[in-house]
Order: structure tokens, then C-alpha cells, then sequence
């Protein structure tokens, strides 16, 4: 079963010209609608990153964090990675190594626990990694 120490992996952090690229694996042992996500939080050298300063990359689309909940028809497979950018003030230098930590929250459909209520899991993951190309 995947946990929160699966959400970054070596090669996560990417230098992006909006700032910074870090590539999420699905924190579940199984694909997900993307709408199963209900939050992704960034805190990048122990700052946390407002929302409004993240988007989500994946298949070539880009979404708010808060459209998420609604792409009930786009699948996270198991295998892809989610790409979340995030807006900083100058691009993260390639090779040098930051701080990052993601919490991803997930609402699980098939783990219905009473009407409109889902069993849910809280992913966090904190590591120090370099940034890559």
C-alpha cells in the first residue's frame, strides 16, 4: 500500500521558469480519480506556499488546486506522476537542494462510510532533495 513516504520520490524537484516542479506518485496502492484529491499543500524550506501559488500538471492539462475535486473524469494512475507546479519568485537553481514538504488529502470513492462520507487519507511527506533539470 502506498503511504505518505511514496509521495516524493529522488527525482521529484525539477526547475520549472515559474519556479519549481515537483512530482507527486499517487499516495495509494491503487490509480485514482483526480477528483479524489481534496488538497495538496506545499511548504517549501519550512514556508508554507499559499494555494493560489500552486497549479497541478497532469496528461498535458493544468488545473487550480481547488478544480481538482471536480475532474471526476480524469484518471491518476498508479504509475503516472502529478505535477505540481509552484510559482516562485525566481526559478529553483538546477542542482541545488531544497527542503520540500507535501501533504496530499485524498477523499477514497469506493470507501464509502455513511451517505456523502468517505474514509480519507492524509499523505505527508517531508525531504531534502536536489533539484533537477
Amino acid at each position: 500500500m502506498a503511504t505518505g513516504d511514496t509521495v516524493l520520490s529522488d527525482d521529484s524537484l525539477a526547475t520549472h521558469p515559474d519556479g519549481l516542479a515537483i512530482r507527486l506518485t499517487v499516495p495509494w496502492y491503487r490509480s485514482l480519480w483526480l477528483s479524489s484529491v481534496t488538497d495538496i499543500a506545499v511548504a517549501v524550506g519550512g514556508q508554507p506556499v499559499p494555494a493560489s501559488r500552486l497549479r497541478a500538471e497532469l496528461d498535458g492539462r493544468s488545473y487550480r488546486i481547488d478544480e481538482l475535486g471536480e475532474q471526476w473524469d480524469v484518471l491518476w494512475f498508479i504509475q503516472d506522476r502529478l505535477t505540481v507546479i509552484v510559482t516562485l519568485d525566481a526559478p529553483a537553481p538546477a542542482g541545488s537542494d531544497l527542503d520540500v514538504e507535501v501533504t496530499v488529502d485524498l477523499r477514497l470513492p469506493y470507501m464509502q462510510i455513511a451517505p456523502q462520507k468517505y474514509v480519507t487519507n492524509h499523505a505527508s511527506n517531508r525531504r531534502t532533495l536536489g533539484v533537477g533539470a
